[in-house]
């Protein structure tokens, strides 16, 4: 048995004796978003967004500060939380080559040790998943001959003051979780682990470009951008290109940042990304909800990370 992920569950367990009261295990319920300022979820004094439901775990939990990941890149880091193991056991130095479609998980175990398991949403810890050219663009930062960029970064707006479903897909399988919790609550009294993985913050795919536009698309509707105070927006500083560091001449090159973009471009951006982190808040509020309407919420560790 993996000790990496077998610690994990001893984790849980120990954990959450601490607060279920009639000594049962208790059920695990990890949120995912993809790109979320880790920011946003630790500063109490962040007022750029209004995010009650991770402001509510932050008040009710405990949030890890010191917290980092495992690898930089995408599939890599969620290939090292999903097998609880550091990344030069897993092999996985890239989004293509990440863990075998059979590779025993956290999940697995908890399974084993008489959990009821579902995962769905995005997964994305399996090779195999983003194109052959991942292997090499991940780390030819400065082969002009290789790198590719993707579509310059935009801003879509969508819809109206009463569009609230703008990730649809993320908000089917949200659906699907608060669905999936209540027939648990109704059906079984063994616990259970319940991962939900969802694509927002990240940008979306500018699909006008094709597909090696990658995510470059800023969409949200008048509904979520009423949540963000945009004079609270701050431009950060960047160095220019001669004096970064290769990893952020890379990311800059390649994600399409190295132009001239306008204080208010800028701005605007960083303001359709916070209504997206804003629409991802709300579908945690959601599975928190169907935790409360259960009465299943005093009884389950509620984790959202990124």
């Amino acid at each position: 048995m993996n000790k990496e992920v077998l610690s994990l569950i001893f984790l849980f367990q120990i954990y959450g004796q601490s607060f279920c009261q009639n000594g049962t295990r208790p059920n695990i319920v990890m949120v995912m978003s993809d790109a979320f300022d880790g920011r946003l979820t630790f500063d109490p004094g962040s007022k750029v967004v209004q995010l009650p439901y991770v402001k509510y775990l932050r008040e009710l939990g405990t949030t890890f500060l010191n917290a980092y990941t495992n690898s930089p890149i995408c599939c890599p880091s969620r290939a090292a939380m999903w097998s609880g193991q550091f990344v030069h056991l897993t092999q996985s130095w890239n989004n293509y080559k990440c863990l075998d479609a059979n590779a025993t998980t956290w999940m697995d175990l908890l399974e084993e040790n008489g959990y009821v398991t579902k995962s769905m949403g995005k997964l994305d810890y399996t090779s195999g998943s983003h194109s052959v050219s991942n292997r090499v663009e991940a780390w030819t930062r400065d082969v002009q001959f290789l790198l590719r960029q993707e579509g310059r970064p935009v801003t879509q707006l969508v819809g109206n003051t009463s569009t609230v479903r703008i990730m649809r897909k993320d908000w089917e399988n949200t659906d699907k979780a608060a669905q999936w919790i209540h027939q648990r609550a109704a059906s079984s009294h063994k616990p259970f682990a319940l991962y939900l993985g969802l694509n927002l913050p990240h940008p979306y795919k500018t699909e006008s470009l094709g597909p090696p536009a990658g995510g470059s698309t800023f969409l949200t509707s008048p509904y979520w951008l009423k949540k963000v105070s945009s004079e609270l927006i701050t431009v950060p500083k960047w160095l220019p290109v001669d004096a970064m560091h290769p990893v952020d001449y890379y990311s800059t090159f390649t994600k399409n940042c190295s132009g001239v973009f306008t204080v208010e471009e800028i701005k605007n951006i960083r303001a359709f990304y916070y209504a997206m982190c804003a629409e991802a808040d709300a579908m945690l509020g959601q599975v928190i909800s169907a935790l409360r309407e259960t009465d299943l919420l005093n009884n389950t560790v509620v984790i959202f990370t990124g």
